[in-house]
């Protein structure tokens, strides 16, 4: 049975004033502390991933400089690659990995900067409407966005293995521009008007916490966590099984697709999905048990194993973003690409 969670209703956003205490409870449990140990024995708070990130900036700023510039500078390979390859360009499969890339590359140059900046400055020199649009993005609009795009490669693979109408020129333009603005369109037409609705209530800046306090309801929290990705995910693993068993079926008689273009072994979407399934799943899993109320700790030890659990499934979060962009390698027309643009 799931207990009481301490102040899950609540999100508070800004710089807190270490203590003597910081070193036995890293941020994210400073903030935890004050609000219930004398009120409950289990510590109990809900996990952002904006919030927690802005705390590792602080502490951890050479790491995330350099996961800012892999991100930047492997997204920013691909498009070029493919935005360069006449092949490339023409292909359906290489025209939904640019609008993946687009996304984490937004990841590199717009969103973790904004959350450094915020770290390094404090909220006292941004305000809250700045974090929030930066919590939107990170902690639910990009997950959505790449999630569905990799899904979309996966039914673009499906549609050319088996699918005639996607070989007609009108039907087949048509439908790969559904494919590739789905993610984008569905993804902002679902959560941000849940988002803005669930943070409607704001308070303003608090100087004395040296804090903005942005209040978001439980089932807010909850359904943005599930439209963002949960749900995806789950649809990307059956699609990816789909490819798989379909592959291997008919792998013996491919030659061409339905489109005329060769067909290849879907190692690279496969293993594209699985990185995404791998990377997201940690951090949405902590997520929505700590809104749930079914995590918290009692002990300073189960406090720091928590903690340390948190803190390395958010980096997987991030990671995601660079280590994503280099399985398309793995793929034999990606790097006939490559050649083409470099040789």
């Amino acid at each position: 049975m799931a207990m009481e969670p301490q102040d899950l209703t609540q999100d508070v956003f800004g710089l807190h004033t270490e203590s003597s205490m910081a070193s036995l409870y890293p941020p994210f449990f400073l903030r935890s502390h004050f609000t219930s140990h004398h009120q409950s024995p289990m510590r109990h708070r809900r996990f952002v991933v904006t919030h927690s990130m802005i705390d590792e900036s602080r502490f951890n700023l050479a790491l995330l400089v350099v996961f800012i510039l892999s991100i930047v500078l492997i997204n920013a390979f691909v498009v070029a690659i493919i935005v360069l390859s006449k092949k490339l360009r023409s292909s359906s499969k290489h025209i939904l990995i640019l609008s993946v890339a687009v996304a984490d590359l937004l990841q590199g140059l717009l969103i973790l900067p904004i959350i450094t900046d915020i770290g390094i400055k404090g909220s006292a020199e941004r305000s809250c409407a700045t974090f929030q649009v930066a919590r939107l993005l990170a902690d639910f609009l990009i997950p959505s966005i790449t999630t569905l795009g990799v899904l979309a490669l996966n039914v673009d693979y499906l549609l050319r293995l088996s699918c005639t109408i996607y070989s007609e020129g009108k039907s087949r333009a048509c439908i790969l521009g559904a494919l590739v603005l789905t993610p984008w369109v569905l993804s902002v037409v679902l959560l941000v008007p849940i988002y803005a609705v669930g943070v409607q209530r704001e308070t303003a800046y608090d100087s004395l916490f040296n804090a903005c306090r942005v209040i978001m309801e439980g089932h807010f929290a909850r359904a943005l966590l599930v439209l963002s990705y949960v749900f995806y995910g789950f649809l990307l693993l059956f699609f990816t099984l789909s490819v798989a068993i379909l592959y291997l079926i008919k792998r013996e008689y491919l030659g061409l697709d339905v489109t005329g273009e060769r067909m290849h072994p879907p190692f690279d979407i496969c293993l594209a999905s699985f990185i995404v399934v791998l990377f997201y799943t940690p951090i949405f899993l902590f997520s929505l048990l700590t809104t749930e109320g079914y995590l918290g700790c009692r002990e300073d030890e189960e406090c720091r194993t928590l903690n340390w659990s948190y803190t390395l499934s958010l980096w997987l979060m991030f990671t995601k973003s660079w280590v994503l962009p280099m399985a398309w390698f793995f793929g034999k027309d990606t790097r006939a690409g490559v050649k083409q643009v470099l040789c």
